[in-house]
This record gives C-alpha cells, structure tokens and sequence, in this order.
C-alpha cells in the first residue's frame, strides 16, 4: 500500500445501491462516518426521492425497484434487468472505489458477480447479511466468493461467514439508538396502522387491517412511508388521517397498540415500546413457493425473530382473516407482555466504534485509514 495522504489523493468515490427505502436508515448509518472520513468523499447511486439530495448524486431511483415475493420479481423482471444493466454500465465507466450494495441479495449478487467478470476493480461491500439462517443455506459459497466485505447487522449473524474466505464485521442495526416512549396509562386512544411501502403489499394488507381497527374505539392513524404510496393509501382508506412514516412523540404516547405488515418497522415500534400485531397476507403462490424453499425460522418478526420468542402476534399467510386480526388485537391489549428491550438492544448494538468500521470498509485500498489519518 502506498503512503499517499488524503490531501494528495482525489478524492474516495462510493456508488451506493438500495432497492427500498427501509434499507437507506443502514446506508446514512455508513456514510455518516466515511463523510466524517473523507468529506470530500463523492457518492453516487440508487435511492429513493426522498434520500437527502446533499448526500448523494441520485444515479436512478429506487421506486422502480419497489418489489418482493415471486409474483412482484415476475410482473418485474424486465425492468429489473434494464435496471441491472444501466448500474453495471455506470460502475464499469466511473473509476469508482467502493460499491456498497444494501440488502437484497438477489439483486445484487448477479450484479456483482457480472462487475467482477468485466474487470470492475472496486471494492464491494454488502450490509445486512443475507438470510441463509432461514432458507437456501446452500448460497453460502456463493455469497462468499462475491462479496468482498460483509456487514451484518444482528449478534446472530456475526459468525455465519467465519468458515468462508469472506471477510466480516458486526456493524449493529441503526435502529439502536431508538429510545421507548413513555406511554400515558389513561390516554390511550390511538391505533396505528402501517401497511408497508410497496402498493401491492399495501392493497393486500390495509384493507384487513383497516376493518379490523374499526372494530376498536380508538382513532385510526395510518403510516405513508413514501410519497410513491401516498395516492394508494388515500384511495384504500379514504377519510382517515394519515402521517409520514413514524408519528410525532405526542401520538405515540397515546398510542394504544399498532398494526404493522411485517419488515422492519415491526422492530422500530418495539424498541419504541408499542405493542404491535404483525400481519402480511402474501399471495398463495408465494406461500407455496416459501414451503419449497424449506424456510426454517420459528417467526418472521424481527423482534420475535431477536428474542427468539413470541414477543407480537404475527399473522402471515394468504388465508388471514378479519376476525383473525380482531382476537389478535383483542389478545394483545388484554395480556399485554413488557417487551424485553434490553434483549433486543443487546441483539442489535455492536461493540466496534465509527472509527473501526470505516477501516474495515477501506481495508485494502489506497485510502485504509491505517496509512491515511483522516
């Protein structure tokens, strides 16, 4: 490695990749100390509009990348790979240091493996790991011989990839720093709904939970989590109020209970301390395909998933009913469990500092802080 300094180099380029929005709270969560690094450090990539514009230069937008489950990747496929290819050809004419890919392995994976064999010399670093815990283990070598550098985000996962040549480290979720909301005993007179951030999970799910919160004497609240949504969910719930993605404190206190489609807003509302029901009525045909997968988790939950216990009552299959969602509601207001905070922080706060992260991710480039004080 060189002794070049960071004032006598250009500066370090990152071309970032998500596929949905709930994935750019892990993306700031890794800018934020590479720009502390190297501030005039140039991104560029895909989010979503509403990723703030002095952050990033804004390659393509995330929205049209809005999929999940086998019928969305099947009505998508073409855009997808127009979309692939338009990446690859940007990566492969910018002399880009480091790709950072987020989530959605089965997205990124071939996209990368295509760079590596056009000769892209960047360095490719992966957060969140991907779920082999759950299904298709067989991956593994795979994934290993990929990626140049994996960061996953639970405790649980820090040694899935020690047996591989793939170098990783714990990077804890960004949610830690989330703090629990004191709760007002005798105003609780809300129920929030947050029904996703795609429309078609949206147009599954919020018609069942709507009519299932009817059946409370609580006012209704319902979550847009982008603006792409925001028609879809106006249209479905017509006449209930509806705020941006997570609600001011004030309503959270006197939040009685949520209802979330399942991701990874279920785990924000818990360490929030809302008790939550968690629904995702998916398509039949991505239940099947689940089955053949041989999905092995005992929940689908985060929180519950983490605490490796029933901590929200999840209904996730293509058959869920309104009353389903009704005793479930019913259940969880009358026997009600403290939510184990603690256990869920200690699961998703890691122990390495800002400082060893970014070297981790510049390690073995000219601009590792081991030579390079920034």
């Amino acid at each position: 490695m060189d002794e070049r300094t960071t004032e006598n180099m250009r500066p370090l380029r990152v071309f970032a990749i998500t596929t949905e929005q709930s994935a750019e709270a892990i993306l700031k969560r890794l800018l934020a100390p590479l720009k502390a690094s190297f501030p005039n450090m140039y991104v560029e990539g895909v989010v979503s509009n509403t990723f703030p514009k002095d952050e990033i230069h804004i390659f393509e937008t995330s929205e049209k990348l809005k999929i999940m489950g086998l019928v969305d990747v099947l009505f998508s496929i073409v855009r997808i790979l127009k979309m692939q290819n338009r990446i690859k050809k940007r990566i492969l004419e910018n002399d880009f240091d480091i790709v950072l890919t987020i989530d959605s392995s089965s997205f990124h994976l071939p996209l990368v493996e295509d760079l590596k064999k056009k000769g892209s010399k960047a360095k490719f670093v992966h957060a969140v790991c991907p779920p082999i815990w759950a299904y298709r283990p067989k991956r593994k070598p795979r994934i290993a011989n990929t990626f140049d550098l994996l960061l996953p985000l639970f405790r649980f996962e820090k040694p899935l990839f020690d047996d591989t040549k793939l170098s990783s480290m714990w990077i804890g979720h960004p949610f830690f720093s989330h703090q629990p909301v004191k709760k007002e005993p005798l105003k609780q007179e809300v129920i929030l709904i947050f029904p996703g951030s795609r429309k078609r999970v949206i147009q599954r799910n919020l018609p069942l939970q709507l009519e299932a919160a009817k059946k409370f004497p609580f006012k209704i609240l319902v979550s847009v989590a982008s603006p792409s949504v925001k028609d879809t969910i106006e249209r479905l719930a017509c006449g209930v109020e509806t705020f941006e993605k997570i609600p001011e404190r004030s309503i959270l206190e006197k939040t009685a209970i949520a209802l979330a489609t399942s991701g990874t807003i279920t785990l924000e509302l818990a360490l929030m301390n809302i008790p939550t029901v968690v629904t995702y009525k998916i398509p039949l045909i991505d239940a099947i395909a689940a089955k053949l997968a041989k999905m092995n988790v005992p929940f689908f939950a985060l929180p519950n998933l983490l605490a490796k216990k029933e901590i929200f009552i999840e209904l996730i299959h293509p058959f869920t009913t309104i009353k389903e969602v009704v005793d479930a509601i019913k259940k969880t207001l009358t026997n009600s469990q403290p939510i184990p905070l603690d256990l869920l922080h200690h699961e998703i706060s890691t122990t390495h500092t800002n400082e060893e992260i970014v070297k981790k991710i510049l390690e073995k480039t000219p601009f590792c802080p081991t030579t390079n004080r920034a």
